[in-house]
C-alpha cells in the first residue's frame, strides 16, 4: 500500500494534474488522492448476511418469548384478582347465609317460647281414660251377667 505522491511523474499516474488520479483515471470525474484498495484483503468483513440473520432469529425468538411471559403474567395476575373477588364474595355470603341462620333459629326459638303443642293438642293418656276399669271392662251392655 503507498499513498498517492503529489509529485508529477511521467507514465501514467500523474499526480499533481487535476482529474489524474493514481488509478489513471482522467476525465471529469475527480479521483481520491489516496488509493482505495482495501490494505488487509484477505480478511473476512465484518456482518456476514448469515450472522445477521441468526442474530435477527434470536431477536425475534426472544421477543416472542417476552410477550408470552408478559401474558402468562397477565393470566396469573387475572386468577389472582378473581380468586381474591370470589373469596370476597364467599365471606360475604357466608356471613349472609350465617346472619339468616341465627334469624331463622331466633325465631323458631320465640316461637318455642310463645306456642306450646301441648297446650294447642291437649293429649289424653291412656292411664286417664283408662282408671275407670268398671266402665271399660264391664260395660253395661256386655251379656258376662
Amino acid at each position: 500500500w503507498e499513498p498517492a505522491s503529489s509529485s508529477s511523474s511521467s507514465g501514467g499516474g500523474g499526480g499533481g494534474e487535476p482529474g489524474s488520479g493514481p488509478h489513471g483515471s482522467s476525465g471529469s470525474e475527480k479521483s481520491p488522492d489516496i488509493d482505495m484498495a482495501m490494505p488487509f484483503g484477505d480478511l473476512e468483513p465484518f456482518g456476514r448476511e448469515d450472522t445477521a440473520r441468526e442474530l435477527t432469529e434470536a431477536s425475534l425468538k426472544e421477543s416472542d418469548a417476552m410477550v408470552d411471559q408478559i401474558e402468562r403474567a397477565e393470566v396469573a395476575e387475572e386468577k389472582r384478582a378473581i380468586f381474591r373477588a370470589l373469596t370476597r364474595l364467599r365471606g360475604a355470603a357466608i356471613t349472609s347465609f350465617d346472619g339468616v341462620a341465627r334469624s331463622q333459629t331466633g325465631s323458631v326459638d320465640e316461637y318455642a317460647r310463645k306456642n306450646k303443642w301441648r297446650h294447642a293438642h291437649p293429649l289424653n293418656h291412656l292411664a286417664t281414660e283408662e282408671s275407670d276399669v268398671q266402665r271399660w271392662a264391664f260395660p253395661e251392655s256386655s251379656d258376662f251377667f
